[in-house]
C-alpha cells in the first residue's frame, strides 16, 4: 500500500551509519540524530568539538546513533559505560536515561537511567550488569518521562568492545501474492490490492516496496526487537465478516500475534503465532483466521476500530505483512451451498461435527504445508472426527461429495 503516515517514513528511514565507540564527536558521522523534537549538532567546546543536544520538551524526545559496529556488553567486567555531559541551564529534574538498541544474543534493549545536576561537565558511570548480548544502536533520553527541556552538550562515550555486526537478514525475493477476494466482501486494513481507510498508526514500522520493476507493491516490514505496529479507523460493523486474513514471510521470526480491538470498552483479542499455528520461514506464508476464533474469546465485532501485530516482550523478529484484511467471502470451492454444510464447534478441541445435505464420501485434513495427516472414508451425511491428537493451530479439511468439493478451515484448540 501507498505510505501509511508521516510517522511511519520518519521512523523507517534509516539513520545511516556511524563511527563506533568510543564516540568523541570530532567526525561528522558521530553526528546522532533526533527526534521527537530534539535537534543534535556538533558543536566547538573551545577546540573540543562534542555533541549539543537540545530536548524537544517531549515525553520520550532522544538522540540516537546507529553503529558501524556493535557495542558488545555481553562481558560482566567491560560493560561499563562512561560519558560527559553539561546541562546548559540545569533548571530541569536532570533525570535522563540511556539505552542500547537492536540487541543480538541477549535482550533486544537494554536501559539504565541517570541524573545531571547543576551546569558543569559531569561525569556518568553506568553499569550493564551481566546477561546482554551486543547492540546496534545508542539512544539518549533527554529529561526522560517528562516533558521538561534544556540544552545538553554530551562528549567521550565509552566502555564496551566493538564486534562486527550480524550478517543482514535475508529478504523477500517478491511480493505477496496478489489476493483474489471481492474487493464487495472485503474491508482492508493494508493492501496495493483493495482501498485503505486507516486514520492513525502507533508502534514503529516501514513500508518496503518488494515490486523489482517500476511498479510500486509494498510490504509493511516491522522488527519485533524494537517495536510493534498497528492502526485505527474508524468504528466499524465487521459482523458480516466471516474471516480475518494476511500474508506474512520471516526468515528469523519466533513469535507474533495479530491483535482484533473493539471498542467501548476497548479490548484486545489475540490470535498468536506459533500458539495457534507454527511459523513458517522464507517463504510467504497466508494465514486465514476464522472470525468466529476472535468472537469466541469475546471480540466485539460490531466496534472493531483497530488491530496491532505484536509480540508479549520485545523479541527479535523481523516480519513483512501485507494483504491484511476482513472478508465476508466463504473460502469454499466452486458450485457447492456453503448453507448445506455445517461445521461446528470452530475451534475444535477434541472432536469436529459435520451435517450436510448432501453424502459426504471422504474427508481429509491438512495441515498449513498442504500434507494431508488424516483421511476418513464417510459416505454419510452428518458425522463426527476426532482431532483430539492434534496439535493446535489451523487446519484445512476438504469434503468430497458426489459432485462437489468443499474446503473449509478450522482451528485446534
Amino acid at each position: 500500500m501507498k505510505k501509511i503516515t508521516l510517522l511511519i517514513i520518519l521512523l523507517g528511514i534509516s539513520i545511516g551509519y556511524s563511527q563506533s565507540f568510543p564516540l568523541d564527536f570530532s567526525d561528522p558521522l558521530d553526528l546522532m540524530t533526533g527526534y521527537d523534537g530534539c535537534n543534535v549538532t556538533i558543536v566547538d567546546d573551545a577546540g573540543d568539538m562534542v555533541a549539543q543536544v537540545v530536548g524537544g520538551g517531549q515525553l520520550y524526545d532522544t538522540a540516537q546513533l546507529d553503529l558501524a559496529q556493535n557495542l558488545n556488553l555481553a562481558d560482566d567486567a567491560n560493560n561499563t559505560i562512561t560519558f560527559r555531559i553539561k546541562p546548559a541551564a540545569g533548571t530541569t529534574s536532570g533525570n535522563h536515561l540511556l539505552k542500547f538498541e537492536g540487541g543480538v544474543g541477549g535482550p533486544a534493549t537494554v536501559e539504565l537511567p541517570f541524573t545531571t545536576s547543576g551546569t558543569t561537565w559531569q561525569t556518568i558511570s553506568l553499569d550493564f550488569g551481566s546477561g546482554l548480548g551486543n547492540y546496534s544502536k545508542v539512544v539518549f533520553f533527554t529529561d526522560f518521562n517528562n516533558y521538561e527541556t534544556d540544552t545538553y552538550w554530551v562528549d567521550d562515550f565509552a566502555g564496551g568492545t566493538n564486534v562486527a555486526p550480524p550478517p543482514p537478514l535475508p529478504t523477500p525475493s517478491g511480493p505477496a501474492p496478489v489476493p483474489t477476494a471481492d474487493p464487495s466482501t472485503v474491508v482492508s486494513m493494508y493492501s496495493e490490492s483493495y482501498p485503505n481507510t486507516y486514520q492513525y498508526s502507533f508502534g514503529t514500522g516501514s513500508d518496503v516496496d518488494l515490486d523489482s520493476g517500476t511498479g510500486v507493491n509494498n510490504a509493511l516490514k516491522l522488527n519485533f526487537a524494537v517495536a510493534g505496529f498497528g492502526a485505527g479507523y474508524t468504528e466499524t460493523d465487521v459482523t458480516s465478516a466471516q474471516f480475518v486474513h494476511f500474508d506474512y514471510w520471516t526468515s528469523d521470526a519466533t513469535t507474533f500475534g495479530l491483535y482484533l480491538i473493539s471498542n467501548s470498552p476497548v479490548m484486545e483479542y489475540v490470535y498468536r503465532l506459533p500458539e495457534q499455528e507454527a511459523i513458517v520461514l522464507n517463504t510467504w506464508k497466508s494465514v486465514t483466521i476464522p472470525m468466529s476464533y476472535f468472537t469466541n474469546l469475546g471480540f466485539n465485532p460490531t466496534t472493531w476500530f483497530q488491530y496491532k501485530f505484536d509480540v508479549v516482550a520485545a523479541t527479535a523478529g523481523t516480519v513483512y505483512f501485507d494483504n491484511i484484511y476482513f472478508t465476508s467471502a466463504a473460502l469454499d470451492a466452486d458450485n457447492f451451498d456453503v448453507q448445506n454444510l455445517q461445521m461446528y464447534p470452530n475451534p475444535a478441541t477434541t472432536a469436529l461435527n459435520f451435517k450436510s445435505n448432501e453424502t459426504i464420501h471422504q474427508i481429509k485434513v491438512l495441515n498449513q504445508l498442504g500434507q494431508v495427516i488424516l483421511v476418513n472414508t464417510i459416505n454419510d451425511n452428518q458425522f463426527s472426527i476426532n482431532v483430539d491428537g492434534l496439535q493446535k493451530g489451523q487446519y484445512f479439511v476438504t469434503l468430497q461429495s458426489d459432485n462437489n468439493l468443499i474446503t473449509k478451515i478450522f482451528i485446534k484448540n
